[in-house]
């Protein structure tokens, strides 16, 4: 996948998460990422999207000085 294929599909993502109706679009992530891997259908590639895409609280917390 190029960089341009990248920024195309990921555009498409966008808009159809906005287009969901509202306090639906997690759902539709959850339906689309299950979709996702089952097409990936590799247990350790799927673990390791997941922790890459994870956000957590202490990665935003302000850093004392």
């Amino acid at each position: 996948m190029t960089e341009q294929d990248l920024d195309r599909v990921y555009a498409q993502l966008q808009e159809a998460v906005t287009e969901q109706i509202p306090g639906q679009s997690s759902l539709f992530l959850a339906r689309f990422a299950l979709l996702a891997m089952q097409q990936i259908d590799d247990v350790n590639t799927i673990s390791g999207l997941i922790k890459a895409a994870s956000l957590r609280k202490e990665d935003f917390q302000p850093r004392s000085a």
